[in-house]
This record gives C-alpha cells, structure tokens and sequence, in this order.
C-alpha cells in the first residue's frame, strides 16, 4: 500500500466517523453539550485507525500493534465514560470518576514507558542489504537512524553498503551510487518493540560521501579503512565515536551536535584543522597534536600534509573531543 493510499484511507475513515457522531447526534436528539464526548470518541478510534492504516505492510510484532493501540483505547474510554454521563444513559458520574483516577493512568502509561525502555529488545525483524557500487566512481549514502545502535566500517570491495540492519530498515534509492537509508519507525515503540541495530560496510575503494542524521543513538562510525572524504553528522541526544580515514586526500568533516557526547578520532599520520562553536557545550582537543591557532586548533604541517581533515563542529549543551 503507497503512502497516498494510506492517505486516502485515512481521511475517507475520519470523514465516516465524523458523519457518524453527527447521525447519532441527530438519531438521540441530544444538545451538543450532551454530545460532545462523542467527538474524544472520535478522537481515540480514529487514531487508533490511522495507527494500524500506517503500520499496515510492515513486518511488525503484536506488541507493537498493541502500544499503538493503548493510548487511542484510553482516549476513546475517556469519551465513552463522559457521554454515558452526560447523554443520561447510565449514572456513573464520570467526570468524579476520572477527577479521582486520571493520575493514576497517568502513572501507569509513565510506568509501561519505564520498563519498556529499561527492558532488553526482542530480536526481531532483521533486513540484509548488499548494494552493488556497479561502476559508479563515487557514491552518497544517507543514513537516517532515529533510536538504537549503529555501526559503520570497512565494507566489501564493489559494494557500495552492504550489512544487516536489525529492527528493519526503509531503503530509498537516489540514483547511481546514492542510497538512503531510515529506520522504520513502526519498530521503534517504547515497549517491546524489535531491538534497532545497524551494522553497515561502506566501499573501501570508491570515494563515498556520507550523511547521518541521528537520534537517540549510540553510533560508532569506524571510517579508517573507507574512503569517505565528505562526513556529515546531525545528531541530538546520543553517543558518538568517529574514526576517519587514514588515506583520503581531504576529508571534510561537519558536525551538528545537540545534546550529545562526540568523539573523532584522528589517525595517526593525519593532518587536521578543527573549529569548534559550542553553546553550553564543551570542546577538549589533544593540543599535542593539535595546537591552538587564532582560530581554532590545527597540525602543524596542516598545509603540506599528504592526508588531512578539515573538521567543522556546532553544538548546544553537548560534549566534543578530538583527538
């Protein structure tokens, strides 16, 4: 099923329910002020649906149909305890009833997101992906990697990317040599959802430039033995560990960190220049290797060096070394 599909159900099924709460509306002659629990009703069935419309067509476990279901069920007995109260059809008083309880369901959903984040994954849903470089002479790879762990190294000669991506992967194709990669959110649930593990090979003999825009993650980007001469990292709040090439011209770094803990790694025998533009941030840098200038830090065979990194860092309240 296609996204505009998805689409047109889903606005098609909020239309029917909305026809409906008016026919019964109409049907039991109430006033609007009986009626409108009819509309939180609406709210929590209909996102319910648009739930299920949106994980249709993915490989998904029961549980994950069931956390994307919790919420739109609570809602929707929500609605249906205030229009029984107010419609007259039963004497439950609804709203004494949920001024007494609605802390106590907010504790539990807190409670159900606690344990689902401090319990083990399952292992599920697990894509392997070998893509051919097929004579490109370079190649873009994208990597979108919302929660989970990440790594990325060396990978086989003639294949652009190729790995195993745990927890499921959406595979976008650029063109020739250009590839995105996202993690499917439909995995990613706060309660026994897959475990979210990618580990990626990257050509070691064509130039690659690679993009990767994360989130709550922990990554490790081993890049020493590829040939990545652009780098790009958004990231938030996560863990970081970047390794760059040993043998590229110029490889040109730009990192974007919000609340997270970066670490590059320069090999030995490289040349680097770094600046550095942190909020409430941190940057420590191996000033042995890298004395401070005007401007930032930089080798000091920076301009004659056969190998170097050209290395921009922005950040909020996060931590950046290098060394």
């Amino acid at each position: 099923m296609t996204g505009t599909q998805k689409g047109a159900i889903t606005g098609g099924l909020w239309l029917i329910g909305l026809g409906l709460v008016f026919l019964v509306q109409q049907a039991m002659d109430l006033a609007w002020g009986e009626a409108w629990p009819l509309f939180v009703v609406l709210a929590g069935v209909g996102t319910g649906i648009s739930s299920l419309v949106g994980l249709s067509g993915r490989r998904i476990s029961p549980w994950t149909i069931a956390w994307a279901l919790l919420v739109p069920a609570i809602v929707a007995a929500i609605g249906v305890l205030l229009f029984v109260d107010l419609a007259g059809l039963a004497d439950v008083d609804a709203f004494g009833f949920l001024g007494r309880w609605w802390p106590v369901v907010l504790i539990v959903i807190g409670v159900l997101i606690l344990v689902g984040a401090l319990l083990p994954r399952q292992r599920g849903v697990e894509d392997r992906i070998s893509l051919p470089a097929a004579g490109v002479a370079s190649g873009e790879v994208v990597l979108k990697f919302g929660a989970g762990e990440l790594d990325v190294g060396r990978g086989t000669p003639g294949a652009l990317v190729d790995g195993t991506f745990e927890g499921g992967v959406i595979r976008r194709d650029l063109g020739p040599g250009r590839v995105e990669l996202e993690t499917d959110v439909a995995q990613i649930w706060p309660w026994f959802g897959d475990r979210i593990h990618w580990r990626i090979g990257l050509a070691p003999d064509i130039p690659i430039t690679l993009r990767l825009e994360g989130g709550a993650s922990k990554s490790v980007l081993d890049l020493a033995e590829t040939m990545v001469n652009s780098l790009t990292v958004k990231t938030g709040a996560s863990s970081t560990r970047i390794v760059l090439p040993r043998a590229v011209d110029r490889c040109d770094v730009r990192i974007e960190a919000g609340a997270a803990q970066v670490t590059v790694e320069v090999p030995t025998g490289v040349a680097a220049r770094i600046r550095s533009q942190m909020g409430l941030g941190s940057s420590t840098v191996d000033q042995a290797r890298f004395p401070r200038t005007g401007g930032g830090w930089e080798s000091s065979d920076y301009e004659t060096a056969t190998h170097r990194a050209e290395i921009s860092i922005a950040g909020g309240v996060g931590s950046v070394r290098v060394s």
